[in-house]
Order: structure tokens, then C-alpha cells, then sequence
């Protein structure tokens, strides 16, 4: 009974046990957190993901000419090029982000200025990709959240249940913990604070970049979201990532195309969130 009691009693005190660590990674800041492992366990957990974050950014690197993203932009058409694991399931999760949203987010067409189009990509055998036309496949949209998801498996496999992954802003939390994810307004002193359980989060608007529309084939300049800040939610960070550009670039369809994939938006204000027919 003394040794169950002081058993319960580590228990305890591991459970509330908390580290982070935070690193340069995919041209932003990674930082991950993991609750109820000791330093040394934690340490190895999160040395992997940010293992297996590096191992992702060199992939798709575009500076240099060996990269298995590179290869696949400068292969024949319609020829098969085995990439990794982690790029095949990344194109695969943007393909079925295409299919769910009608193409309002594509990776193919993105990249190519809708030349090309999710559709003519082949992910039949996996372990292998082929282009049924030549296109410059962009990942951007959805790496950092892919990058979390990644992390977060990483860390789970080395015994973390409970934690939190931020990449640059695309939030993915895992386990039974609440967080609390402040959002920072223009205009406003205080921040808005947004709970997230064992789910994601990813912020669009007044940040955001040029985005190309690969439905109408316009190049949308990031000064249009401007005084837009959006948060979507979602299962994965994967999705919840790529499904802000969806959310910006086709407003009024967003409440009905996010359901289909488990994922929600809101607009934020100094007010609190909003539903988005609410920017309408």
C-alpha cells in the first residue's frame, strides 16, 4: 500500500510535469510542448519531431536542386518519382483538401498559376508520384500544419500523451489537456483568448501573403485581409492550415464546405469570435 501510494503520488507530479523547447524551423519558429514527461524523456520526444520537421523542410527545399520536390518539378511527364513517405502523405492530404473544398484549395494550380490542377496528379501507388502534366507543385498552404500533425506523432510514438505544437502560428494540441491560444487584434490592448483540446488551430487574414485563387485564376494581394483575422479549426493542423485559404478566398462557402471535413471558422474580434457570415 505505501508503494501504490507513493507510486500515486510520482504519478501525480509527472502528469503536471511540463517542457518546452522552441527552434528555427520551415522558415518560421517550431515550438513544442509536452506535458507529463520527465526533462529527459521529453527532450528525446521532441529531439525526434524536430528530426523529423528538418528531415520534411530539406524535401521540399527549393534552393537546392536535389530535393524530392525539385525532382518532381523537373520530371518528365507522366513519369513515376518515388519520394518519401512524409511527401507522398502530404500530397495526398492536399489532393483530398482539393477534392472536399471543389479545387478552391489546390496545390497544383497554385503553383502553376492554374495551369495545372490537383486532378493531374497521380498518387495511385504509394511511394510514388506522377504528373500527368508538367507543374511546380506548391506545398506552402499546408506544410506547417503537416509539420505539426508530424511532430505530434513523433512525440506520441517516444511516450507523450498530452502537448501542444505551434508552427508558426498553426496550433495542434494532442491529449487531454485545455490550452488556451491567445490571438492578438489589431486595435486591441488585450488579446482574444480561444481554448483548443486534442485538435488544431490555424489563423488567417491580416498576416496572410499573396494568394492565387484557382478558381477564378486571380493573384489576390495579402492587403485584402488586412483588417481580417479568421481562426480555423479542424481534427489536424493539416487541414486546419489549408482550409484558411479556403476561408479566404471563398467566404461564403466556407460555412458549408468545413463541415464536410470535421473542421469549423470563425472571424475574431475585439468583441469575440463570430461566425464568418458575420464579415459578410
Amino acid at each position: 500500500m505505501i508503494m501504490e501510494r507513493g507510486f500515486e503520488k510520482q504519478m501525480r507530479r509527472c502528469t503536471c510535469h511540463k517542457e518546452s523547447r522552441a527552434r528555427p524551423a520551415l522558415g518560421t519558429v517550431m515550438k513544442l510542448t509536452t506535458v507529463g514527461l520527465r526533462q529527459a524523456c521529453a527532450a528525446r520526444a521532441q529531439a525526434l519531431a524536430f528530426e523529423c520537421a528538418d528531415a520534411l523542410e530539406a524535401r521540399l527545399a527549393v534552393t537546392t536542386g536535389d530535393s524530392e520536390l525539385m525532382r518532381l518539378w523537373d520530371a518528365p511527364v507522366a513519369k513515376p518519382i518515388a519520394v518519401s513517405d512524409a511527401v507522398w502523405q502530404l500530397m495526398r492530404v492536399a489532393n483530398e483538401l482539393a477534392f472536399r473544398t471543389d479545387g478552391i484549395f489546390d496545390a497544383a494550380a497554385s503553383g502553376s498559376d492554374g495551369q495545372a490542377h490537383w486532378t493531374d496528379i497521380d498518387l495511385s501507388k504509394r511511394g510514388y508520384v506522377r504528373f500527368r502534366r508538367k507543374m511546380r507543385f506548391d506545398p506552402t498552404g499546408l506544410v506547417k500544419g503537416f509539420a505539426a500533425d508530424i511532430a505530434v506523432q513523433a512525440m506520441s510514438e517516444q511516450g507523450a500523451r498530452r502537448g501542444l505544437v505551434d508552427v508558426g502560428g498553426v496550433m495542434r494540441a494532442f491529449g487531454p489537456q485545455e490550452w488556451r491560444v491567445q490571438y492578438h487584434l489589431a486595435n486591441s490592448k488585450h488579446p482574444l483568448p480561444v481554448a483548443l483540446t486534442d485538435g488544431a488551430l490555424a489563423g488567417g487574414g491580416s498576416n496572410s501573403g499573396r494568394l492565387f485563387d484557382p478558381v477564378t485564376g486571380v493573384m489576390h494581394a495579402g492587403q485584402e485581409w488586412r483588417d481580417l483575422r479568421l481562426v480555423v479549426r479542424a481534427r489536424t493542423a493539416a487541414v486546419a492550415d489549408g482550409l484558411t485559404k479556403v476561408a479566404m478566398l471563398a467566404p461564403g462557402r466556407a460555412a458549408t464546405l468545413l463541415p464536410r471535413l470535421g473542421a469549423s471558422v470563425a472571424m475574431l474580434t475585439n468583441e469575440g469570435a463570430h461566425a464568418l457570415e458575420y464579415a459578410s
